[in-house]
């Protein structure tokens, strides 16, 4: 692994990164064609987007239904902090909540919000290029680097669901970039109350050796603030939210389906066994089930490594991105878009520059096309198709949804690894 990871650090640096940018995007543009090819021949997307054809751009519609019905955290029981029904709360003027039956009806009766959506979605990727330390990083034409990103196959998932997480992607960027201490902690408050579980990157100031008491501090009380004042806004029973979003995290609402579509942890393969008929009391389902601990396992030696060690801002910056898009199947396969945010940083570091690697293989080997296990079912629609009625469609795993979270994985090692290889005493004395 050692010889690996110096054959791979040593290619990086003497190869043209330009270069590189090219490769990419050729394999991202054979992607992006077969997806399109698959669509327009068979009027709805192969894997990884979701099995449910029918279910394009519902992480947004859903949510917005629920706040044009007035209902977001009673009927819904939304474990989204207020600020995303401020932010949802934009595309519901001039609706009546009695013209609408249900979040499908929604979607079709003002498909233009749809549009908007991705076009932020989109923008925002454009503004996270195009500032902070990706300002720094020279690979040529910035556009091309835009394209890349978007057309990688995370940001794609994330497009097609329509999910929230794009607001994170630019709180994050915008966090990172920030240099006034206020100003960084009210980016990060806005950031863990779009997606809570953002909280992780406060270990970036809980290393015993640089322990910053006083930005934890200012960072949660400002989170605790904007929380507060906003949930009280529009009226949140914060016991209820809290019991919510609790049995949200413990049994996550995502189906096995939407979990194994776009895979971002070996936690998440474990859950493929609920897919295969093994027959009774196969021991197969053990070794899948063993997935998981080796994962959760994993990252808890990441997190006691860089608050033991003695780490430097970089380390715990990348510890905090890898352990978000390793420590849940319940952040769903579009938190690996957040790597776009550290990228730049791993293009400036020589040392962790050979991590990049794993990124781009995640972001663009075309592996969708391969399939190696057929689902069944009897009937979907397809949004995409057009309302499209399919009759006993054929669904298929790609290994690209067993290649993806091994890479994933991958990356947690081989940085774990290179820690204690650089700092073999758990705590430093000096």
């Amino acid at each position: 692994m050692l010889r690996t990871s110096i054959l791979i650090k040593n290619w990086i640096q003497k190869v043209d990164r330009a270069k590189v940018l090219y490769i990419v995007l050729f394999f991202e543009f054979i992607n992006a064609g077969y997806y399109f090819y698959f669509l327009s021949s068979y009027g709805y997307l192969p894997t990884p987007f979701v099995f449910d054809k029918n279910d394009t751009l519902m992480d947004f519609y859903n949510p917005l239904y629920w706040v044009v019905k007035d209902g977001f955290y009673t009927a819904f029981n939304s474990v989204y902090p207020a600020l995303n029904y401020f932010f949802l709360k934009l595309f519901t003027l001039g609706i009546s909540s009695d013209l609408v039956i249900d979040p499908f009806q929604l979607r079709n009766d003002f498909p233009i919000f749809g549009i908007i959506i991705s076009f932020i979605y989109i923008l925002i990727v454009w503004v996270v290029v195009n500032i902070g330390e990706w300002r720094k990083v020279d690979l040529g034409n910035k556009g091309l680097v835009f394209l890349a990103c978007i057309l990688s196959v995370p940001v794609l998932f994330g497009l097609e669901r329509g999910n929230l997480i794009f607001l994170s992607l630019l709180f994050l960027a915008l966090h990172l970039n920030a240099s006034n201490p206020w100003v960084k902690a009210i980016y990060f408050g806005l950031l863990v109350n779009i997606k809570p579980y953002f909280a992780i990157l406060l270990i970036q100031y809980l290393n015993i050796h640089q322990f910053n008491k006083l930005e934890l501090i200012r960072s949660i009380l400002i989170a605790a603030a904007i929380f507060l004042v906003s949930g009280l806004l529009v009226g949140i029973n914060f016991i209820d939210f809290f019991k919510a979003y609790l049995s949200f995290s413990k049994n996550t609402t995502l189906s096995v389906e939407g979990v194994v579509a776009l895979p971002h942890s070996v936690a998440a393969l474990s859950t493929i066994k609920k897919l295969i008929s093994f027959g009774e009391g196969s021991s197969y389902t053990f070794w899948f089930s063993l997935l998981k601990v080796i994962n959760y396992v994993s990252v808890l030696i990441l997190v006691c490594t860089v608050l033991l060690k003695k780490t430097t801002r970089l380390e715990l910056l990348i510890a905090g991105i890898i352990i978000l898009t390793n420590f849940s199947i319940s952040t769903g396969g579009y938190i690996l878009i957040i790597y776009i945010a550290l990228i730049p940083y791993l293009l400036q570091s020589k040392e962790y520059v050979k991590l990049l690697f794993l990124i781009v293989l995640i972001y663009s080997l075309p592996l969708d096309w391969i399939n190696f296990l057929e689902l069944k079912y009897s009937y979907t629609y397809s949004y995409l198709g057009g309302n499209l009625f399919i009759n006993e469609p054929e669904f298929f795993l790609s290994i690209g949804s067993i290649f993806r979270p091994l890479l994933n994985f991958s990356l947690l090692i081989f940085f774990l690894t290179h820690l204690y290889r650089k700092y073999p005493r758990m705590i430093s004395t000096d």
